[in-house]
């Protein structure tokens, strides 16, 4: 079985990343409002599937690409429990408004290539996003799809599943990258930007064919 492993160092890159905390800070003071990302996925690595059959084993059923949206789960706890939060003071809720996606591939900065063929096959991007950690509290999910549909119908992604075509050159079974996402959002009574970053390690494949 021939398994296309992109970035030997990938898992420790999932380590370093989850270590990654940020908050926000006024100067000359202590930091005021700690905003950190408490998990991405339940904090484990992401198997995506590339295609999902309704009967896996009746295929003549049909099936589809699968959505996958992951949790992300922010929280939010101040410096000092004895301090106290007044309205009109820099310390409240963080908005995040936009999230970028980059796919870790030392030879290539706009993302990776997976198959080696040296072409980008997943793209870095940015998206708009919306999710809210109110003061002192764990946020809800908020969620976020990490491989997309378009790139699961596209080779070389494609070519691990039933969409495999003419255009289909690799005899690879699944595909392994990093990813780096990184959330930018606001204190909404400050109107201060936190940035916060985290790595999550993604497997590529098509799953029930490979049970």
């Amino acid at each position: 079985m021939r398994v296309h492993q992109l970035l030997p160092w990938a898992a420790v890159l999932v380590v370093a990343f989850g270590l990654t905390i940020a908050g926000c800070e006024e100067e000359g003071l202590d930091t005021r409002n700690i905003v950190e990302i408490a998990s991405i996925n339940d904090n484990t690595p992401l198997v995506s599937d590339v295609w999902r059959w309704i009967d896996p084993k009746d295929h003549s059923k049909g099936g589809g690409i699968p959505l996958e949206q992951i949790p992300v789960v922010f929280q939010s706890r101040p410096h000092d429990d004895a301090l106290t939060i007044q309205p009109g003071e820099p310390f409240g809720s963080v908005r995040f408004y936009q999230v970028d996606i980059e796919y870790l591939d030392p030879d290539h900065p706009d993302g990776a290539d997976l198959d080696g063929d040296g072409t980008v096959d997943l793209k870095n991007y940015t998206l708009p996003w919306n999710a809210v950690v109110p003061i002192g509290q764990t946020a809800p999910p908020a969620y976020i799809q990490v491989i997309s549909f378009q790139d699961k119908a596209t080779p070389p992604i494609s070519c691990l599943g039933p969409l495999a075509d003419g255009n289909c050159t690799s005899d690879a079974v699944q595909y392994a990258v990093s990813v780096r996402l990184t959330f930018h959002g606001v204190e909404e009574t400050s109107g201060e930007d936190i940035v916060l970053s985290r790595g999550l390690y993604v497997t590529i494949a098509e799953l029930e064919d490979n049970l």
